[in-house]
This record gives C-alpha cells, structure tokens and sequence, in this order.
C-alpha cells in the first residue's frame, strides 16, 4: 500500500517537475527576439510585402520572431522607425528624403532611420470610371476624390501634384483607403488614387468590378515643373493589358519604396535580414505573397535606387559583400 504521505511526495514532485517546465518555456519564449515590420494600410502593397517577410524571416532566422504591423502609411512608419518603436518599416523614398530632412510635412529631422534597399516602384493610379468626364487631373476640380488612406503615402504625393498645379484647394479630398473602390463603384467618390506597385490587386478588383481607366499624371508633372522641384519623383508607366479593360499605355508618376531600418537595430540582424530577402528561396516566397512582376523590381542591381540617406552598417556590409560600390553620400553612420 502507498501512503498518503509518499502520494504527497510525488504529487509535490510532479507539480515541481511541472512548474519548472513552465518556467522554461516562458523564459523560452522571453529570451526570443521581438522585431516589427512596420507596412501600411490593410490590402495594401506595403502590408503585403511586410507580411510575407514576418512570415519568411521567422523561419529564415531561428530565435527572432517577427510580426508586421498595419499603419497609416509611409509618414507613419518613417517616425515609427525613426524613433525606434519599430525595428524595420517600408516607405516612400519622398518620405525618406523629407524625413530625414526635417522638410515638408516632417517638423524636425528624423536621424535614426538607415536604408537597407530599395524594394519597388510606388506607382501613382489615378482611378476614374470609363466614362467620367474627368479626362485630365485639371477636371477633378470640384470633384470628390479619395486620395488614399488618412496619413498615407499616396494621399501625400498627390496632394503634392495638385498643389503644384494649382487645384488643390477646389478638389474635395477624402482618405477612404481600401474602402475607395467600393466607394467609387457606388458613386460617393468620382475618382480614388492609390499608389501601389504595378499590378496591384486592389485596383484588379476595381477594374473586375466596373469599367475604369487612369488619368495621365506625367504630363501635369512635367509641364508644371513639379519633377524639378521634387527630384525623388520620375515619370512611370502602367502598362496596357496590366489590368482588365485597360488596353493602352497611361504615362504617370511615381516615387521608390525604401526598406529602413532603426539605427539601434543591431548590424547582425539587419545582415541576416537582407541576405535571407535575397536568396532564391526567399526571393520565390516572397514572389508568391507580392506576385513575380514586384518581386522583378526587387533586384541587386537596383537596391541603391531612391536611397538618400546613409545605409545601415548592416546592410552596408551586405552590399558590399555583393560587390556594389556604395556613394559616399550613403556611407554608414
């Protein structure tokens, strides 16, 4: 026969054994890097591509666990990382530039963010119905017109074209974000703009739901000066055939999207980062998530394009590591 005092014993040693366990675990999983990815507004290009890296990475660099947060937009995520309440964040290369800057919309300069590499083209669509009279950006003076999400990257390159062309203050602008093709196919909005990479499939889903074509935005760019006045903004093109309905070739402009980092974030992390984004695996995993024609963009060749701050001392030694020569301008520091 047990006695009661040998089944306390072992009743005892069992919830030790247990609690024990338990401590493991939670000091486990306290021991485990936290990193966020700071991306944008739901169904976005940017929340697309910091959600597939969070998942890759977790796999691609053990102890590390990642997580992509949605934001308001690229303003958002350059203060974020700037001030180091997130480890990694995509932005516009206007923003960057501003940013880190002090200028534009920015009140002081914004010094602890590092580049890491240029990612894809944000590539302005300005979305109207087939059959609106809004024939050029001049037309939607007096027209309600989603500029993007609240705080947004798009939101903020457009309101810039249209205050250089003098329209800004007739256009009735809201910030529907995602809700915008809902909004347009009901017709609360007359136009919605949305600057994504090519192929984005939220503007797919427009062009499924309704019959749409894009506003020339190059041409008011040109003439108005506004390339001149900001550099980091070229023309683009969304190709014909790229979405249903639309069949030729709509001149636009557009801006890069920039991988940043934290200053604070260590130089290992930040190496590993890059190499792991890199490889052919998770280059093809990542193809999957933000589709194989923004995954073209994303090229070493091209990593230093837009970028208008120092690189990361990380990414630096990457960089280098892959024989590209880095301007002196984007040295470390």
């Amino acid at each position: 026969m047990i006695s009661s005092g040998s089944l306390l014993r072992r009743a005892t040693g069992v919830i030790a054994t247990a609690g024990i366990l338990a401590l493991t675990t939670v000091s486990g999983a306290l021991a485990q890097q936290q990193v966020v990815i700071k991306g944008g507004q739901m169904g976005g290009a940017f929340n697309r591509w910091t959600s597939a890296w969070s998942v890759y990475l977790e796999k691609a660099i053990p102890g590390v666990k990642f997580s992509s947060e949605s934001s308001t937009g690229s303003a958002e995520n350059m203060r974020a990382v700037g001030s180091g309440s997130a480890d990694f964040g995509l932005v516009f290369a206007s923003d960057l530039f501003e940013g880190y800057r002090g200028e534009g919309a920015f009140k002081k300069p914004i010094t602890g963010a590092r580049a890491l590499t240029y990612v894809f083209a944000s590539v302005d669509h300005f979305v109207v119905p087939a059959d609106s009279p809004i024939k050029k950006l001049e037309d939607a003076k007096g027209k309600r017109v989603s500029l993007g999400g609240p705080g947004s990257g798009s939101a903020t390159m457009i309101a810039l074209l249209m205050k250089q062309i003098g329209i800004w203050e007739g256009v009735t602008a809201v910030y529907l974000g995602g809700n915008s093709p809902q909004a347009l196919s009901n017709g609360k909005i007359d136009a919605y703009n949305w600057s994504p990479g090519l192929g984005n499939a939220m503007i797919r889903n427009t062009a499924s739901m309704m019959k749409i074509r894009f506003i020339n935005l190059d041409d008011p760019a040109h003439r108005s000066g506004f390339y001149k006045k900001y550099p980091y903004f070229g023309k683009m093109i969304i190709p014909g055939g790229l979405y249903a309905g639309v069949g030729e070739d709509t001149p636009t402009f557009g801006t890069g999207s920039v991988l940043i980092a934290s200053k604070s974030v260590t130089d290992d992390l930040v190496y590993k980062f890059l190499k792991a984004i890199y490889s052919e695996e998770g280059r093809t995993q990542l193809s999957g998530a933000v589709g194989p024609a923004s995954i073209k963009e994303m090229t070493k060749e091209r990593a230093l394009d837009f970028i208008t701050v120092p690189l990361h001392p990380g990414a630096e030694r990457f960089w280098k590591e892959q024989g590209r020569t880095i301007p002196a301008n984007l040295a470390a520091r």
